[in-house]
């Protein structure tokens, strides 16, 4: 196939040209906006040409099979969050004026409510609580509209961990426990839906090589959901493997309810697709990746 991606130079986006890369079998071109890094981690990759994101609106998508756009941006607080939804407009406007083969779209588990009680599925009704939920609700209709008689879908993606991605609770945990920190929690029920970085591509991969016809919608998340006692208790022993000592996580009160997990039967069934990572598995990677850096 012929694939381009949007939003390559990001954590999700990496993930995917590395995997494609490993493959070797697809035309790869990633648009990203850091042009020069992204050029240079995949100088090898003989099927991967980097580009820069100010060609992303002009490029000539008529003889693209599928468009991933993996593009947001990361500030909903300033002029670059509107400056970045007219970049997701243009790209995908472009694309399916030029008849573009599929577009994947990858939206978000957060347009469902945060306080939900139950695993959200694609019936669940959207529940947009913030900024980010509306820009990525915003981006599904879009692709909906825009892409009408082409094929396309919208992947709302659990939560994303792994290594370097630091902003995690699962990464910031880890950090404290080879500090010798103990974890202190408000609360411990919460209840999270993750997914590993490296999952996330391969079922995005799936999707992208199935010639059937699409939903509009899929969830695309793991196979378990944690408790936010669970998440700490799995970072204290997978860092006691890794020679770490720490105190065990403490409960110091009652927490805010939250519930971030998905339903993903739909996508499973689907596409015959299973994750492969556990959250052990996720937090030795991320252990790694933290003492490589130290």
């Amino acid at each position: 196939m012929r694939i381009a991606v949007t939003g390559a130079g990001g954590f999700l986006g990496t993930e995917l040209l590395r995997q494609l890369a490993a493959q070797g079998t697809h035309e790869v071109i990633a648009f990203t906006f850091d042009f020069e890094r992204s050029r240079e981690t995949f100088v090898r990759a003989a099927n991967i040409t980097a580009a820069d994101n100010s060609q992303a609106a002009q490029f000539d998508y008529s003889g693209v099979d599928v468009l991933i756009n993996c593009a947001f941006p990361r500030n909903v607080c300033d002029a670059s969050f509107a400056q970045g939804l007219d970049f997701i407009r243009d790209v995908l406007a472009k694309a399916a004026a030029d008849r573009v083969g599929a577009v994947i779209n990858i939206s978000s588990q957060s347009v469902y409510s945060q306080k939900r009680q139950d695993a959200a599925d694609e019936q669940t009704p959207a529940v947009l609580e913030s900024k980010y939920a509306v820009g990525k609700y915003w981006s599904e209709l879009f692709v909906n509209t825009v892409c009408k008689g082409i094929r396309h879908t919208n992947l709302r993606m659990a939560s994303l961990i792994g290594a370097g991605f630091d902003q995690r609770i699962t990464n910031k945990f880890a950090k404290m426990i080879m500090e010798g920190a103990q974890i202190t929690l408000t609360g411990g029920d919460q209840r999270f839906g993750f997914l590993d970085v490296r999952d996330a591509a391969n079922g995005i991969l799936t999707v992208a090589a199935d010639t059937g016809g699409w939903d509009e919608t899929y969830n695309l998340g793991g196979a378990q959901q944690y408790t936010l006692l669970q998440i700490a208790q799995a970072a204290h022993a997978v860092g006691a493997e890794s020679g770490f000592s720490a105190p065990e996580p403490f409960i110091a009160g009652e927490g805010e309810w939250q519930n971030s997990t998905l339903d993903c039967t739909r996508l499973s069934e689907r596409f015959h697709w299973q994750p492969r990572y556990a959250l052990a598995d996720t937090l030795r990677a991320v252990y790694e990746n933290l003492k490589g850096r130290a």
